[in-house]
């Protein structure tokens, strides 16, 4: 029995960062990572989409210089190089493997964890291990909606979509409109793929404000890909050659590749949470106090593994509020602030309530708008697409939320973002000058219209 200060299951980021954090204050801490240590986003999501997405917006640029005085008379995607270029990338973040753990004092096993009981756990190769403090870091998997077939046949998932496709499919099915879904839509279309994305909800984004859905949709169709929100898959069958999908109604689409991005659910897999105490809710997500401990003594659960919001900036924060914890310093998890970013083009931002949200908490709600096509940089740029919404209660003054679909609307949400999480009141930034000509005049003109109401 080898015995630690604190052991990590899980070598993503935000296992990596709670190891890292215990070590510099002097734990003996151990680290367990069955796949590749920088975890999914670095290997098999963020990083590598991004990388994806950037080569699709310079194709995409390309091909519409003209209307910039630009003539570039062919375009081609070369993915292969694409995916070269992601993994230089992931080499660069994650190429230090082990060493730079081992440097830092964290004894890295390469193999599989179990929890077996109460703070015990037991390795691949039969070693068995015990700790003061226990974090599940665990990460998420793809789930798979229950619709006939769908497990049967040669399904993508984000890993298949990125490092699994031979060349460009003629023409692609997304299964889910989240933010997976729509990145990969547009980044196959903008490859050269006839994309068609299906959703069971209303519109498409549905977690997002509606004005929002409703700005992004009509640039998405533009590029030809073609949304279908509120239909129902009933079946989904593989020839051996193809995808063929079965709707309600009886209409049939065919396509070459299917990808599902209908979710993802905490992994908990091979681990007896009984034995250790850990409880998990009906939705399979573990109940977890205001310091992210587990209903077990000396075990707590971070990042996705929480199933809650799966974003990697929170799983870094999570590291934070679990180390603190564990080095005898608590204080409570607070997500009143977090901002969200879909980095298709126009990009989707968002932080804190949507209007429907803030009526439905009981607020009187105000709200200021400014459409991107009345932006001069906007004009500047060709990208027109879009709005800047923010969400306000006029008795207090105080911003509920913000919503933007912009070409830069990942860096602009974090003014709505400093806003929100200081307090800042409406006025503020209503009145704050602003340089011009930039797309932070249209954050600057969202809130001066709240003062005009």
């Amino acid at each position: 029995m080898e015995r630690f200060d604190a052991f990590v299951v899980g070598g993503g980021g935000t296992g990596s960062e709670i190891a890292f954090r215990l070590a510099g204050a002097g734990l003996r801490v151990g680290l367990a990572e069955r796949d590749r240590l920088g975890g999914e986003c670095n290997h098999y999501g963020c990083v590598p989409t991004k990388v994806m997405l950037r080569s699709a917006k310079i194709a995409h640029l390309a091909r519409g210089g003209a209307a910039f005085g630009v003539r570039i008379p062919q375009v081609e995607v070369d993915v292969e190089a694409v995916r070269r270029r992601a993994r230089d990338i992931i080499q660069s973040q994650s190429g230090g493997g082990a060493e730079p753990f081992e440097r830092a004092g964290i004894r890295v096993f390469m193999q599989e964890a179990r929890l077996t009981g109460p703070r015990r756990l037991e390795l691949a190769d039969g070693a068995r291990i015990e700790a003061r403090a226990v974090v599940l870091a665990t990460g998420s998997e793809p789930t798979l909606p229950p619709v006939e077939g769908l497990r049967d046949g040669p399904v993508w998932t984000n890993k298949e979509a990125i490092w699994a496709c031979g060349s460009v499919p003629g023409s692609l099915g997304v299964i889910g409109t989240g933010a997976i879904g729509i990145e990969f839509a547009q980044i196959y279309a903008r490859f050269g793929s006839r994309v068609a994305a299906l959703e069971v909800m209303p519109r498409i984004m549905p977690s997002e404000d509606e004005e929002v859905s409703a700005a992004l949709a009509p640039a998405l169709e533009e590029e030809g890909i073609r949304l279908r929100p509120g239909v129902h898959l009933e079946r989904a069958l593989h020839d051996g050659r193809r995808w063929i999908l079965e709707m309600a109604g009886g209409e049939r689409l065919q396509v070459d590749e299917l990808l599902v991005a209908a979710g993802r659910r905490a992994c908990f897999d091979g681990h007896d949470l009984d034995a250790a105490g850990v409880r998990l809710d009906e939705g399979g997500r573990p109940l977890l106090d205001a310091t992210l401990r587990t209903t077990a003594e000396g075990i707590w659960a971070a990042g996705d593994a929480t199933g809650e919001l799966l974003f990697t900036h929170v799983g870094t924060y999570e590291a934070e509020i679990v180390a603190d914890d564990i080095l005898g310093r608590p204080r409570p998890r607070d997500y009143h602030v977090v901002p969200r970013v879909t980095f298709c083009d126009p990009e989707v931002a968002s932080v804190g309530l949507s209007e429907r949200e803030a009526r439905e908490r009981g607020h009187e709600v105000r709200t200021g708008r400014f459409l991107m096509r009345d932006s001069e940089r906007a004009q500047i740029e060709g990208r027109t697409d879009g709005l800047v919404k923010i969400v306000a209660d006029p008795r207090t003054g105080q911003v509920l939320g913000g919503h933007i679909v912009a070409e830069e609307a990942g860096a602009m949400i974090h003014e709505v973002v400093a806003a929100m999480a200081a307090r800042v009141p409406v006025e503020a930034i209503g009145r704050a000058i602003h340089a011009y000509p930039t797309l932070s005049e249209s954050v600057k003109a969202a809130f001066a219209r709240l003062l005009e109401g």
